[in-house]
Order: structure tokens, then C-alpha cells, then sequence
């Protein structure tokens, strides 16, 4: 059985990575804390949330593909599920230190706030550390490997062979007395959306990664997409190289900033 969680599609190569994304956000963190000393207010980032949801990109892309994990816990994440978890309740900025931090006037009445004295610029200190690390106007960063990330997946649920081994695995399915057209209907039937993982769940969960295993189901939709996305990206490389560019140069100043912030 092909399990998903540590398949990488072409994509990939240009979009940011967990760690990347935790590298831009503490830079971020320090930036705005700095703009916000300027204007004599204190700001602290909020820390970063537990791990909770797919364990990679790919964990769930196709549906569940642990079979361990369909046994224990159906299609639940078990200590990753977020709906195991009291979520933080949020503590907002108001007043000055809203408007120091998103540039919104809000309460003040001001078009163009004032702190303490000092003008706020627009987007407020978040702009301004956004564009310290993405570029003026943030047109360094280029959405289309996102796009592209979404559009493989999305194309490829009619490809032919995709759809041939849907038919097979819902047939499976039928064998063992459910009835799904395809394995996304399957992890979002509304049945299994409690708290905790059912009976019910875990047998469907477990016959579900049966049944990609006997057709393949993971290894031929993830061969489409890979072929969909190498097609793209021949036909872009001069974009997605300016993408590539555009992201080591906002990776070399966050690095930079958290490095300055250590020393």
C-alpha cells in the first residue's frame, strides 16, 4: 500500500516548507515587535499553536491511506485533531495598538492614525514587515505554484485512469457493504464529524485503505498529478524560476532578522 504522507509532488520544489513558513513567521514576530517599539507599545507574537492536522501536504490529499491509523482511529487524526483541542481564545489588539499594528483607524476616527504622535503607515506594522521580507509591494512572492498545487489535484479527479480506479474502488467498497462513488466522499461523510472516531468510522476507514490498496488508487491519481504538474512547470519555468528567486530572497532577509534578533 502506497501511504501519501511522504509522497512530494513536482510542485513542491516551490512552495515554502513548514520549516520555511516557521523561519518567516518569527522574522515576522520580531519585525513587527520592533515597529511597535516605535511607537512606545509593546507587542508580543502570539506563540505558534500546537501541530495539529495532516502531517504533510500529502497526508490527506487522497483521502486516508494509514492503515494503522484507520484502526485506531478511523479517519479522527487522532493526537493531531483539532477537534481534540480547546482552541486558544483570541486576545485582540484595540485602540492605539490595533492601529499601530493593521494601520485600521478603527475607533480613533483617523484616515491616517496617529500613536503617540507618530504617523502609522498603511497596513499598519504588519504591512511594514511584510514588505521588509516580501518586497514593496509583495508581487516577489507569486501565487502560482499554490494555484498549481490546487489545479493538478483538481484536474486530475477527471483524468481517465483517475476515474477508473474510482469506479474500482468504490466497487470494493460495495463488497464491503458501503456505498461511496469515491474516496473523498468517503472522509467527508457528515457521519463521521463527531468528537471521537465511531465503530462505524473505523470499519469504513479500514475497508477505505483496503481498497486503495488493492487498486492502486494512491500510486495512479498521484502518477497523473505528477505527469500534470511536470507538464505545467516545462511550460513555466521562467516563472516559477522568478518564484524560486523571489522566495531565497524573503528566506535570506527573515533568516537574517532572526539571526539578528539572537545575537
Amino acid at each position: 500500500m502506497v501511504e501519501s504522507v511522504n509522497l512530494v509532488l513536482p510542485v513542491e520544489r516551490y512552495l515554502f516548507s513548514t520549516a520555511d513558513l516557521e523561519e518567516l513567521q518569527a522574522a515576522q514576530g520580531i519585525l513587527v515587535a520592533r515597529c511597535m517599539k516605535g511607537f512606545g507599545l509593546t507587542y508580543k507574537a502570539p506563540p505558534p499553536g500546537p501541530g495539529l492536522g495532516p502531517r504533510s501536504r500529502m497526508d490527506r490529499r487522497y483521502g486516508l491511506t494509514d492503515a494503522k491509523m484507520a484502526a485506531s482511529s478511523g479517519y479522527h487524526l487522532a493526537d493531531r485533531d483539532p477537534r481534540g483541542v480547546k482552541p486558544a481564545t483570541p486576545n485582540p489588539p484595540d485602540g492605539e495598538a490595533r492601529a499601530a499594528l493593521t494601520g485600521e483607524s478603527g475607533t480613533l476616527g483617523k484616515s491616517s492614525p496617529l500613536v503617540n504622535g507618530k504617523t502609522v503607515a498603511p497596513g499598519g506594522c504588519s504591512g511594514v514587515a511584510e514588505k521588509a521580507i516580501f518586497g514593496k509591494d509583495g508581487s516577489e512572492i507569486d501565487d502560482f505554484p499554490q494555484d498549481l498545487n490546487a489545479r493538478s489535484f483538481f484536474v486530475t479527479k477527471s483524468d481517465p485512469e483517475v476515474q477508473r480506479v474510482f469506479k474500482a474502488w468504490s466497487d470494493c467498497m460495495s463488497g464491503n457493504g458501503f456505498s461511496y462513488p469515491d474516496p473523498l466522499a468517503a472522509i467527508d461523510d457528515k457521519r463521521f464529524r463527531g468528537a471521537t472516531p465511531s465503530p462505524a468510522e473505523i470499519k469504513v476507514a479500514t475497508a477505505d485503505v483496503a481498497c486503495k490498496a488493492r487498486t492502486n488508487l494512491v500510486g495512479v491519481w498521484f502518477s497523473a498529478e505528477t505527469e500534470f504538474e511536470k507538464g505545467v512547470i516545462r511550460q513555466s519555468a521562467s516563472r516559477l524560476n522568478g518564484v524560486l528567486d523571489g522566495e531565497r530572497k524573503a528566506l535570506d532577509v527573515a533568516s537574517e532578522v532572526v539571526r539578528g534578533a539572537e545575537g
